[in-house]
């Protein structure tokens, strides 16, 4: 960095890497106060076989760091505070390309909301499976019910017991049988009362959607504001969008319930049951927010690319811009493209240098590889 200072203007030159003003430095020098492990190497560097300078060592690409995503981030947060104030239920579709970076930017608020009360439970529904994706929604409300047994104190939890014994009455068992995790809130005197008695009749669509809407109108209040997160709602069908409804549509009883669901809008065709859901929802006077997750700006793709290299963001713009180019911008294409031009050595860490090295020109005119560029063509048209 000094030497870049000193190489400033001072003999009419102006290296690359010199800085050109004092900003440029004053810059710099803020990243470093910032994060000064962002740019040092401690692991021992070796030369790669039958090459004397250049290393063998892997990306620093950070995980769960988003990049350029503040407002998003806001407005989720946002969202959840209105309905953890006011108990109304709301709804949040984020939709976006694969990769665009939907479900990190959604985890990112499960730990502020646990903070601040919040149960916060997450699900993704799987294109090839077994289980019928009516029951990924189970599943949620199931692990739920692990949360509700954690965070409240026996008191509490006798109170809840004894209101979901008075909401159910002697079909207390269906609720067993459909979430295995209830029989957990309950103690065991009232387990032995309550929750095995026979059940004989066979339980309906219907009985399922009005079972859940009874539970929920026990557990959610005000006091235990509940964000349930489901990825990928591209896999979903009818029931299990239908069972979602349910949950937050009896606003007579239910309360407090934040749903954030997931998908890739270019992998849904005009009949998917998504379009019916947000309609349904809408005739329900359910609050809805859709949110379109594109990829990042260029000068967020400058500091990823930045991070990943342990190099200031201005000695990595060229390579930034050539790279959001050729991705447009998402970050997971981003990742592939960069980990793609180190396997072909079209960046390479300088043991000499101490830093990783490139052409700008070469990377701008590199074909992009068979495989980044079939995530491309499929997953961007």
């Amino acid at each position: 960095m000094v030497k870049n200072f000193s190489a400033s203007g001072l003999t009419g030159l102006c290296p690359d890497e010199a800085y050109s003003s004092i900003q440029s430095a004053c810059e710099d020098i803020r990243l470093l106060l910032l994060d000064p492990e962002r740019f040092l190497y401690h692991d021992e560097l070796k030369a790669a076989p039958g090459n004397s300078d250049h290393a063998k060592t892997p990306l620093r690409i950070p995980k769960n760091k988003l990049y350029g995503r503040e407002k998003e981030i806001s407005i989720i947060s946002d969202s959840f505070c209105r309905v953890a104030t006011t108990g109304v239920c709301e709804a949040f579709l984020i939709r976006g390309w694969s990769g665009c970076g939907k479900s990190s930017l959604v985890a990112t608020t499960f730990e502020p909301i646990r903070v601040a009360g919040g149960y916060v439970v997450s699900r993704k529904f799987e294109e090839i499976s077994s289980v019928n994706p009516v029951w990924t929604v189970m599943a949620a409300f199931n692990d739920l019910c692990i949360l509700i047994k954690e965070r409240n104190s026996d008191e509490e939890l006798l109170e809840i017991q004894d209101e979901l014994i008075r909401v159910f009455g002697i079909n207390l068992p269906k609720l067993v049988r459909i979430l295995p995790n209830a029989k957990d809130i309950f103690s065991t005197q009232a387990s032995t009362l309550h929750l095995y008695q026979k059940v004989d009749s066979e339980l309906t669509f219907k009985g399922l959607c009005f079972a859940i809407q009874c539970f929920m109108s026990v557990i959610s209040a005000k006091s235990r504001p509940i964000m349930i997160f489901l990825d990928d709602l591209q896999w979903a069908d009818n029931m299990a969008l239908g069972l979602i409804h349910a949950a937050l549509s009896d606003a007579s009883k239910i309360t407090s319930i934040f749903f954030v669901g997931g998908y890739r809008n270019n992998e849904i065709q005009e009949d998917h049951a998504i379009f019916s859901f947000i309609d349904n929802l809408e005739s329900y006077q359910i609050g809805t927010t859709k949110l379109d997750l594109d990829g990042m700006e260029e000068q967020d793709v400058n500091m990823m690319i930045s991070d990943a290299l342990a190099v200031f963001p201005r000695n990595c713009r060229a390579l930034s811009s050539a790279l959001f180019q050729k991705t447009r911008g998402n970050p997971l294409f981003v990742i592939e493209l960069l980990e793609s031009l180190v396997k072909r050595k079209i960046i390479q860490y300088s043991l000499r240098k101490r830093r990783w090295v490139w052409d700008d020109a070469e990377v701008s005119g590199e074909e992009i590889a068979e495989n980044v560029l079939h995530l491309l063509t499929t997953k961007m048209t």
